[in-house]
């Protein structure tokens, strides 16, 4: 089965594009999980739990990406459901190049 679920914030305004009759938005959502040393969390020198950040990109189409980009900006947090898609291609050197997107079926708005 192939489902993704994130919560986070958007770490930049929405992209939006045309490719003919659809549009695509595109968008970067960092989500934060708690640091681990020695197995267990810790605090950093401000006493918060000390998290690692990471910054995930995910694409909508048509309705849900128009939703999206007239009505979310950076810094907004989102709940995205959707599924993970890879994508293979060469670069200008013939080189493999590899990529990896969610999906989104929804996007929740908090």
């Amino acid at each position: 089965m192939n489902v993704v679920n994130l919560v986070g914030r958007l770490a930049r305004e929405p992209e939006s594009r045309n490719a003919g009759t659809t549009t695509v938005v595109t968008l970067s959502v960092a989500t934060d999980r708690p640091k681990l040393k020695d197995g267990k969390t810790y605090k950093d020198e401000s006493g918060y739990t000390a998290k690692e950040t990471e910054f995930h990109k995910v694409t909508c189409f048509n309705g849900l990406a128009n939703a999206v980009a007239n009505n979310r900006t950076k810094g907004d947090l989102v709940s995205v459901e959707g599924r993970l898609h890879y994508t293979r291609w060469q670069d200008a050197d013939g080189n493999d190049r590899y990529g990896c997107e969610i999906i989104a079926d929804r996007i929740g708005f908090h």
